[in-house]
């Protein structure tokens, strides 16, 4: 395959990447412009002419950008150009390409072009080594043949895919913390801004006088970032389809922007069942991978199916990742004399942020949080779990998800074997196995003699 442009389509893509790039310049003079003719008909005129301005130079950023811009395939490698002041060369042996990961965003979409990154086993970051932003499906079917990634064609017997109804309880017990965080984060900073402002009187008035009050505004703030979640959570796994292809999973997920991911069985080191506080009580979870070189995907890039009841988790890995398939549940508790220490560390520090609240707020109910300590450290005592077995490893904790890793137990990058002295006084030790940046298996508190001979166990697997 000879050295060629991409798509026609390529300049307006790489335009609207132009004017991203400059968003934020384009919101200030924007700004400056209305201000600076209150009322009169010229700063909107003087906004017009910067708007045409900046998509004029953002066309002929793309259009450069475009023409010198190619790619091409021979009998050794993929190349990649593109550049005019700073050029750049990509060469990409065939024998380390192992997948060609096929987007679509909204504009693609319009478009009708794909963006193709082209993935290897070392890249360990977003995106691929060469990413060719806008080409045809008949060059993309080209690039796979030479490239010899050939089009999924997997067997339907080993193929999941996410119904509307699954889908929807996906999004409804979703809880993703990364959209979570940021709305209270955001509260936090208007509240943070209405006390700076009127010395504060303004904001003091407002407070909320009552406990029910000050319950019903972290309701509302609450209610607002799930609804988000909800949303984020919909778009990002509608139309989800995994399928086993040989020695790879095919992955396709997305509404507004649909992406194709091809990841290699050899690098899943680790699957996680994520059970989250809202699917907990229905029996549902989360599969995810741990999958070498994915570590700075997020989250959802290394998810293997989003919504799955746990007593169906063998079945679909018997499916999909026969290497993993193991057993969520069955596992051994740690000995009863660790109760008390998964209830001491969370009892005490709810304790004493209830003792804080309580001062601030004048107020003895704070410390009723001692309660929920109790109660977390319960959940936490009654979640743990562990088994070694014929080669498999499978932990299970809490945190505010209940978490149980399974993985051979050769896949491990590390374990370790921890002992406080208090811990050696009640003869019980942690033991903790690693399978990558993103996988830690850590079970706390377990019987001395149990940990020690699992730890040797791992140490010749």
């Amino acid at each position: 395959m000879p050295s060629r442009r991409l798509h026609p389509a390529g300049i307006g893509i790489y335009a609207v990447q132009a004017i991203g790039r400059a968003l934020f310049p384009l919101v200030i003079i924007f700004g400056l412009s209305l201000l600076g003719e209150r009322g009169g008909g010229g700063d909107w005129t003087r906004t017009l002419i910067y708007a045409l301005i900046g998509i004029g130079a953002a066309t002929l950023a793309g259009y450069v950008r475009w023409s010198t811009t190619t790619y091409g395939v021979d009998e050794r490698a993929i190349h990649h150009h593109t550049g005019v002041i700073r050029q750049e060369d990509t060469d990409v042996p065939l024998t380390r390409v192992e997948a060609l990961d096929v987007q679509q965003g909204p504009l693609q979409r319009l478009l009708g072009v794909y963006s193709v990154h082209v993935q290897t086993g070392g890249g360990g970051g977003k995106g691929g080594e060469i990413v060719l932003p806008a080409l045809g499906a008949g060059a993309v079917s080209e690039l796979r043949e030479r490239v010899g990634a050939p089009a999924p064609a997997a067997d339907e017997s080993a193929r999941l895919r996410l119904g509307f109804g699954s889908l929807l309880a996906a999004a409804l017990t979703a809880a993703q913390l990364g959209i979570i965080v940021p709305v209270l984060a955001f509260g936090f900073q208007v509240a943070q801004q209405a006390f700076q402002d009127d010395n504060g009187r303004t904001a003091v008035r407002a407070l909320p006088d009552t406990m029910g009050e000050w319950i019903l505004l972290a309701a509302v703030l609450l209610g607002a970032a799930w609804a988000l979640s909800v949303v984020g959570a919909g778009v990002a796994f509608a139309g989800f389809t995994v399928a086993r292809d040989g020695d790879r999973l095919r992955i396709r997920r997305g509404l507004l922007s649909r992406r194709e991911a091809t990841i290699p069985v050899a690098r899943v080191r680790a699957v996680r069942v994520v059970e989250g506080v809202l699917r907990r009580p229905f029996g549902l979870a989360t599969l995810q991978m741990e999958v070498t070189g994915y570590a700075e995907e997020a989250a959802v890039a290394r998810t293997l199916f989003p919504l799955l009841r746990v007593r169906n988790v063998r079945g679909a890995l018997e499916r999909l990742l026969p290497e993993l398939a193991d057993e969520p549940t069955g596992l051994v508790s740690p000995p009863t004399r660790a109760w008390r220490r998964y209830l001491f560390a969370p009892a005490l520090a709810a304790l004493g942020a209830g003792a804080i609240a309580a001062v601030v707020l004048s107020s003895v109910w704070p410390l009723a949080l001692l309660m929920l300590g109790v109660g977390y450290g319960q959940a936490r005592w009654h979640a743990a779990g562990w088994r070694l077995a014929e080669g498999r490893l499978a932990i299970r904790s809490l945190r505010l998800a209940r978490v149980t890793v399974l993985a051979p137990a050769r896949y491990r990058e590390s374990h370790e074997l921890a002992q406080s002295v208090l811990q050696r006084r009640a003869r019980v030790a942690d033991l903790r196995v690693d399978f990558g940046k993103k996988t830690a298996a850590r079970i706390r508190h377990l019987d001395q003699g149990d940990a020690t001979a699992a730890f040797k166990s791992l140490a010749s697997s």
